[in-house]
């Protein structure tokens, strides 16, 4: 799986979550179009290869491949809070740069009915990893969009062939109280979504659950 980069300042969210998607031949721009989310990289079944020593390639991509960085907080919100959320982001930035751990502090207090909602359908506690800004929340967020909003593409995704997997880049400190309830576990089979884990320059410590 070709890597994206992480960003991590010091005070940023230590974690960054990406999208990949696989597909036997579908058009990387309808997926874009559906998600609502731009690729930072794709590319599609049959399109030549590039090579890498520059001489005109006959090989082609066996697969279409995706790739779209998200902000959990942002790309599951309704689309009127979406803008309120960009909004106090853009301000939160420019005054303390603490990114998506300040934009889901705002989410929390915009929609405490539907935290709450989400913390009964995932089996969550009030104490669990899942505070506003956590990996496990940015988890059940992603989830929980991918199944309301885009369950039936996703679904005809994987009818066709296709596979999709959420890479977490992380810092340690991301893991700490993490768990992954029966609830979530659940919703990860439905959607046939793998959850991959990596730390920078850890070696040994990348985990993937499906």
């Amino acid at each position: 799986m070709p890597r994206v980069r992480k960003r991590i300042t010091a005070d940023a969210t230590p974690y960054q979550l990406s999208l990949h998607v696989r597909h036997p031949s579908v058009d990387p721009e309808e997926i874009s179009r559906e998600l609502g989310l731009d690729a930072v990289e794709s590319f599609r079944a049959g399109a030549p290869r590039q090579s890498r020593s520059g001489i005109a390639a006959t090989a082609v991509h066996g697969e279409t491949y995706w790739v779209a960085v998200l902000d959990p907080l942002v790309w599951s919100a309704p689309t009127t809070v979406a803008r309120r959320l960009a909004h106090h982001q853009t301000e939160a930035e420019s005054r303390v740069r603490k990114g998506s751990a300040v934009t889901q502090q705002v989410l929390a207090a915009l929609l405490p009915k539907e935290a709450k909602v989400l913390r009964a359908r995932f089996g969550l506690d009030e104490g669990d990893a899942t505070t506003p800004g956590s990996l496990g929340w940015g988890i059940v967020l992603v989830c929980h969009c991918m199944t309301v909003r885009h369950g039936r593409f996703l679904a005809r995704l994987r009818e066709q062939g296709g596979s999709l997997t959420l890479l977490a880049a992380v810092q340690p400190e991301a893991l700490v109280g993490l768990r992954i309830t029966p609830e979530m576990g659940q919703q990860l089979h439905q959607l046939g979504l793998t959850i991959k884990i990596e730390v920078p320059n850890s070696g040994d410590s990348n985990l993937a659950l499906n």
